[in-house]
């Protein structure tokens, strides 16, 4: 039992002491991430529409627009969607994979790139989920006129759930998928059995 406190008083510890240059990591990076999460999300929604009416404009670092060519040119941007917010648990999960107490650095690593690669594709599925969330819900009488209640339904509950719960628990799914075994008490109970 002493070694399963002390084991998470310094993964604790250590999570505390990773948060901040994960942060400053992220930060930096956001604006990058940001450009390739849109150009991705574009490219999912275009493999369903003929012809591809999507556009995903960039209108500040952390924000685009969603637009439609098919729409009269006096609408403009439909919708604004702060794509930071798709992927704000990124750091988190940095946090976590990096903060494991006796695993040497380079498996961390390693273990942190296969995640950060499930990370990225849910997130290029969340903001496709929030584009379809506006077309479906947001649009008005286009929206009804466009959607059955069912494919509402459908889309903005699909947008909801990845958006909140999924999100937020991803970084810490991720960090049992790939470390539970190295924690004391699940070394300990395979141990002895």
């Amino acid at each position: 039992m002493a070694a399963t406190s002390s084991w998470a008083f310094r993964f604790s510890r250590n999570v505390l002491l990773w948060l901040v240059p994960c942060f400053l990591f992220w930060s930096v990076l956001t604006g990058f991430y940001n450009r390739f999460l849109t150009v991705s999300a574009q490219n999912l929604l275009h493999l369903g529409e003929s012809p591809n009416v999507t556009q995903l404009l960039k209108e500040d670092l952390h924000y685009i627009g969603v637009s439609r060519s098919d729409f009269p040119p006096g609408k403009g941007v439909l919708y604004r969607i702060r794509v930071t917010d798709v992927h704000f648990h990124l750091y988190l999960l940095f946090a976590l994979f990096l903060a494991v107490p006796d695993v040497p650095l380079k498996e961390r690593l390693s273990a942190l790139g296969w995640a950060w690669l499930v990370a990225v594709f849910f997130e290029i599925t969340d903001l496709f989920l929030w584009v379809k969330f506006v077309y479906a819900t947001q649009l008005g009488s286009w929206s009804a006129e466009h959607y059955s209640s069912f494919g509402q339904n459908f889309w903005g509950l699909g947008k909801h759930v990845f958006d909140l719960p999924l999100k937020l628990a991803l970084p810490f799914a991720l960090w049992m998928a790939f470390f539970y075994r190295r924690l004391p008490f699940f070394a300990q109970r395979s141990a002895s059995s």
